[in-house]
């Protein structure tokens, strides 16, 4: 019985120094929480406006969007916003098996130099302009899970922006009509 509340006592000391040693590390910046504004005027569809990053963009009605920067699946990266139906984007990234969403945001700090060459080995890229941007298109080619998602890599303020389109082509219009309308604020 002692043993036990010493146990727990031992383990409740240990989580309150772990999270002491988190909150004094300044090093990791916290993540950007994205929220959807209405201030995004779209012919058709729904506005988004990421409020710390910036970037605007129209996706389809009845979809919705989501932050899953904070979620372990989010890879290090300083934002990833998923859209889609509801059904295809759940409240948390999946601890199992490959999340794709229909068509996701990712942005990650530093230069698309420094991002890309892991995305383009071995598929193929091409050039388009994305919100006046240069950026390049890559169509993955491999046999996983990915095989049929369409990567568009451009560079913005010192972060490289990743969006994508999931396999099959389902979102072909939605993946077209992002991209179209997909841009930064003029300063």
């Amino acid at each position: 019985m002692a043993s036990s509340r010493f146990l727990k006592l031992l383990l409740s000391l240990l989580a309150a120094i772990l999270v002491t040693a988190c909150a004094d590390d300044q090093s990791q910046p916290p993540p950007l929480q994205a929220t959807a504004s209405s201030s995004v005027g779209c012919k058709t569809g729904q506005g988004y406006q990421h409020t710390t990053l910036g970037y605007h963009l129209c996706f389809p009605s009845g979809w919705t969007s989501r932050d899953y920067t904070a979620e372990p699946g989010s890879g290090g990266a300083v934002s990833v916003v998923a859209f889609g139906p509801s059904s295809t984007v759940p409240a948390h990234v999946p601890s199992t098996g490959t999340f794709i969403p229909p068509i996701e945001i990712k942005v990650v700090a530093g230069s698309k130099g420094q991002v890309e060459p892991s995305l383009t080995q071995g598929n193929q890229v091409s050039s388009t302009t994305v919100a006046g941007i240069a950026a390049d298109k890559i169509m993955v080619v491999d046999s996983g899970p990915a095989n049929g998602s369409v990567i568009i890599v451009l560079e913005h303020q010192a972060n490289t922006y990743e969006i994508n389109e999931a396999p099959g082509g389902t979102y072909d219009s939605a993946f077209a009509a992002v991209l179209a309308s997909f841009s930064f604020p003029t300063s």
